[in-house]
């Protein structure tokens, strides 16, 4: 599996408990701060990865002085540093079913043992390429990721004018796996496009998920693939007037959620949706602005991020399965997410759907914090603004 990188003393170090508990002004729901530190940013993994592990979370946090990844117990909030190196540590996965957490490391993407700490080194970037956030496939066998050549784009600040850019440039781009048990890699896409961040399905080893990046509405952003056949295809095409992105699957491993627009940017019609990784069975339900995540395990109950235009919230929809759509949403949580470059709640459901976690930034800092999905969801008060 490649040579070893050795951690530094403070793999393994525990830290205090940083838990708050307050009431939300809003909903009255429970809410569980759980890093608190003052001097320090935390974030939860990014929503499509599940960082729910053995009765812990995993976080992000730079309280070391640079990115690394630690765990927060659940049950008495205490904290564990799990990686101790020399730079940050970034898109970071969990691999399904396993021990195993996937990162990148400077140009090496890295495995490390949750339980031993190892790390070891799977694959290293080519000469004048980056790669996106990575996946383990449900077998526990691969590692699936994008790269991409680097592109130098004159954008002045501007991110979507560099995202715009990029894409345009055409970079040459691949989506390869290679085996956790040591090997080559396998190169199962080559083109000219940017390409990004691919998701395994958490129940089909050969089924992945790929995106072609750059402004939704320019791209057709959900790309399958089957790795056993290097098959490719769109998962859910897009009109003119269309947009999809920020796809995730469902832990039936099989369904695939998004969100987007119809439309434009200034004058859209938002919408959340499921469909099936063959491109059926597709549900689509209106959300409250094209600015939000969404996530969910099953299409009986998602949650959204709201917005920083007019929706502060975290969101819930239940399905209603005898009028055969979703309810109106119930707020669940406020999130403080004041703009685009404030921290995003990044909202994701626990494999059980019993909590949310979100990032926020009302306490002064990053931080990560959790509340309880209610039994009844008509507890918590309805959102009927329109973002």
């Amino acid at each position: 599996m490649g040579s070893d990188h050795h951690q530094g003393p403070d793999a393994g170090r525990v830290l205090a408990p940083e838990r708050e508990f307050y009431d939300d002004p809003q909903t009255n729901a429970r809410i569980t701060r759980l890093t608190s530190d003052p001097e320090t940013h935390s974030r939860h993994l990014y929503f499509t990865e599940n960082g729910w592990y053995d009765d812990q979370l995993l976080v992000r946090s730079d309280r070391s002085g640079t990115d690394d990844l630690y765990a927060v117990a659940l049950d008495d909030g205490m904290i564990t540093q799990l990686t101790d190196l020399p730079r940050a540590v970034s898109g970071v996965t969990r691999v399904e079913h396993e021990a195993t957490a996937v990162f990148w490391h400077d140009d090496s993407l890295l495995a490390l043992d949750l339980e031993s700490l190892t790390v070891t080194a799977l694959y290293n970037c080519p000469a004048g390429y980056e790669g996106s956030i990575a996946a383990g496939t449900a077998d526990g066998e691969r590692a699936v990721v994008a790269i991409s050549e680097r592109v130098d784009v004159d954008h002045d600040g501007d991110r979507d004018a560099w995202i715009a850019a990029r894409s345009a440039a055409a970079p040459r781009s691949q989506v390869l796996s290679v085996p956790f048990d040591g090997g080559n890699g396998t190169v199962h896409v080559d083109a000219n496009c940017w390409l990004g961040h691919v998701n395994a399905s958490p129940t089909r080893p050969e089924l992945v998920t790929y995106c072609e990046e750059g402004p939704w509405e320019a791209v057709d952003r959900i790309w399958g693939l089957d790795l056993a056949t290097n098959e490719t295809w769109r998962i859910r095409s897009t009109g003119p007037d269309e947009a999809v992105g920020h796809e995730y699957w469902l832990a039936d491993g099989e369904q695939i959620g998004y969100h987007g627009w119809r439309g434009t940017r200034a004058d859209p019609d938002a919408f959340f949706g499921h469909v099936r990784y063959d491109g059926e069975n597709v549900r689509e339900a209106s959300a409250p602005d094209i600015y939000t995540h969404f996530h969910s395990n099953s299409r009986a109950l998602v949650v959204g991020d709201g917005t920083y235009r007019g929706a502060p919230s975290v969101l819930l929809w239940e399905w209603n399965p005898n009028a055969a759509a979703y309810e109106t949403p119930r707020k669940l949580a406020t999130h403080g997410w004041s703009g685009d470059d404030d921290v995003h709640p990044h909202s994701r459901l626990s494999p059980e759907s019993e909590r949310v976690v979100f990032d926020s930034s009302r306490g002064g800092t990053s931080d990560v914090y959790l509340v309880s999905v209610p039994d009844d969801p008509t507890t918590v008060p309805v959102f009927d603004g329109t973002g």
